[in-house]
């Protein structure tokens, strides 16, 4: 990869890279925040080992978020990323997201478009009902920071660093999300664009991880 904000409009992806040790590292995050809806069947299937299955499950998560931020630091080393967050372009990205989202519904609502139900969202307000602690842990801190990692920073290098690059990984990011109707689809892509504004502008994976956290908790509170 480049150095930080040093990427062209379009790369053509190395074979070494596509099928290097980064694909198997953004599969396996990807795939970490699958645990929790795992163990929230499990405390379901067996509730007198809830307790212990919310222990066991946010001490793996745990496990998980260092490993991530250690990879997060050594590439910052590696590539020249910026070692501070500024916290008043943080919040100016996720304000920004906030009225955007706002004036978009506006707009669609005057051509009576309004926003489904959002299958990802539905399912995690469930499980937060259900299992509050262990799902605010995954929502709020795990999921920003392996999701950040993967689609900020990981694909982008796999498929070629590049603006081109970036752009199609926050696509699979809004993807994964299984938005639905138009609305959903604009309201993830305008979250997707805010993060990635936040990785480049700043150079740093944890600026964008700081407004994926903000969202999130929002998105949890409301």
């Amino acid at each position: 990869m480049n150095r930080a904000n040093s990427y062209p409009f379009f790369r053509w992806p190395s074979i070494k890279k596509v099928f290097g040790r980064e694909l198997y590292q953004a599969i396996a995050f990807l795939l970490s925040p699958q645990l929790f809806p795992i163990a929230v069947l499990l405390g379901t299937i067996y509730p007198a080992y809830t307790a212990l299955i919310n222990i066991v499950s946010i001490l793996i998560g745990i496990f998980i978020l260092i490993f991530a931020i250690h990879i997060i630091q050594k590439r910052q080393r590696e590539y020249g990323y910026a070692t501070r967050v500024k916290i008043l372009p943080v919040l100016g990205v996720f304000l920004g997201c906030i009225i955007a989202l706002i004036l978009v519904t506006y707009i669609y609502g005057l051509f009576e478009l309004t926003l489904a139900s959002q299958p990802n969202q539905v399912s995690l307000d469930t499980m937060v009902g259900r299992f509050p602690v262990l799902m605010f842990f995954m929502i709020a801190i795990l999921a920003p920071v392996t999701e950040e990692l993967v689609f900020r920073e990981l694909l982008p290098n796999i498929l070629g660093a590049s603006y081109v690059s970036f752009f199609t990984s926050s696509f699979l990011f809004v993807a994964i999300h299984s938005p639905s109707g138009i609305l959903g689809w604009t309201s993830y892509g305008i979250m997707a664009a805010g993060f990635l504004y936040a990785r480049l502008s700043q150079r740093s994976i944890y600026a964008a991880i700081a407004v994926h956290i903000l969202w999130n908790i929002v998105s949890i509170i409301t």
